[in-house]
């Protein structure tokens, strides 16, 4: 036993006089800046973990109640860190960032909100928001969706439902059904005004008037005679939709509740989130589905996301690592778990797929031209602020 513990002994002073002589190396020049470019031992620099943690907080605001549930696991996974999540529409993200840098009080460190065409021209351009790219998926990402903001976390659909207990399939199956006198007063529609990502979606009809020309001959046989002062067919059916009494909802959630309501002789159709599909776990009496059978000229309309830094943000370390998380970090997906839902794709190619959701290279959906929507901006929802009922 006596042994054992003298040669442990000898074994400590070994390690110990070893590590001296390593301490106390004495290297040539061009070891010693071979190191420094390198950024090893005594250079290395501080991970992005330890760097947050001398921050200790991150505050982000973002458009979805889901990143609670993303502060909470960052805590679990960084502890020494205090997430703040705040769930606000993308206006109201908007009108808090532009109060506090008017009034100097910088809170937010990152947001998170829909409305990509607002999120560039109005805090982007002026230089509020900036751009960063965690760089672990930056050669994963398509540059149009990295920048000049990262345009990216995954990507949703709005697309359009009908009643499943009166209707085996779509009743719809052109755009253009939902101005018929048919339809007049059963279409639902969400307000552009308060769900403001969605002027990106009828910009896009009208950005594609030429497909919706070529519908409307599909549909009716023949050509189309545009109402008097309209420019095109994709206002020409924005303009024929509103005038056939259609009922303008407050949230994608009012859509499939009206259209799912059960017990209806003749169900509206409605134009909603993808997502709202899994409204049906919570409320399994709704009837409601999604009208794949809709495909002329487009079965649905992506809506993307986009992730900002903000100027002068207290905590820019802490909000790196937390959107670094976010995207899907070295270890795991787990940052965007809360998002692996039916009617959500992450955009990373190696990223999983919700159960029961075709990939989305296989659906037929239009994006938007993110400049051609901020042009007409204005001008589309003057538009429907004027027609709608």
């Amino acid at each position: 036993m006596r042994r054992v513990f003298v040669l442990a002994l000898m074994v400590v002073a070994l390690i110990g006089m070893v590590a001296s002589q390593a301490s106390a190396r004495d290297l040539d020049q061009r070891t010693d800046e071979w190191l420094q470019q390198a950024k090893l031992e005594p250079y290395a620099e501080p991970t992005l973990y330890e760097l947050a943690l001398q921050e200790g907080e991150v505050t982000v605001y973002s458009y979805t109640s889901r990143i609670h549930d993303v502060g909470r696991m960052f805590m679990e996974r960084f502890p020494g860190i205090t997430a703040h999540t705040y769930d606000m529409d993308s206006p109201e993200i908007i009108n808090r960032v532009l109060e506090e840098q008017r009034a100097g009080q910088y809170r937010a460190d990152l947001i998170w909100l829909k409305d990509p065409p607002t999120a560039y021209f109005e805090m982007y351009e002026p230089g509020i928001i900036h751009n960063w790219v965690p760089p672990h998926v930056a050669h994963l990402i398509p540059d149009e969706l990295k920048e000049p903001l990262m345009r990216i976390h995954h990507a949703s659909l709005s697309a359009w439902f009908y009643n499943t207990e009166v209707y085996d399939e779509s009743p719809v199956t052109n755009l253009w059904d939902l101005t018929t006198t048919e339809w007049r007063g059963r279409v639902v529609l969400p307000d552009i005004v308060l769900l403001t990502e969605y002027i990106a979606t009828f910009g896009s009809i009208v950005y594609h008037a030429d497909e919706m020309e070529q519908a409307y001959v599909r549909r009716f046989g023949e050509g189309l005679e545009l109402s008097r002062g309209i420019e095109n067919a994709g206002w020409e059916w924005i303009y024929r939709v509103l005038r056939n009494d259609p009922l303008i909802v407050r949230t994608t959630h009012e859509v499939t509740e009206v259209v799912g309501e059960p017990g209806q002789t003749s169900p509206s159709v409605g134009l909603s989130a993808f997502s709202r599909l899994r409204d049906l776990e919570r409320w399994p009496d709704r009837r409601f589905g999604v009208a794949w059978e809709m495909v002329d000229p487009v079965f649905a309309f992506l809506h993307t996301n986009v992730h900002g830094f903000v100027r002068f943000a207290p905590n820019p370390n802490a909000a790196k690592l937390f959107l670094t998380f976010q995207m899907g970090d070295d270890y795991d997906f787990t940052g965007n778990k809360p998002y692996q839902v039916l009617g959500n794709w992450l955009v990373r190619p190696d990223g999983p797929v919700p159960e029961g959701a075709p990939p989305l290279a296989e659906i037929d959906y239009w994006d938007f031209d993110v400049e051609w929507v901020w042009d007409h901006y204005v001008q589309i929802v003057d538009f429907w602020t004027l027609h709608r009922p």
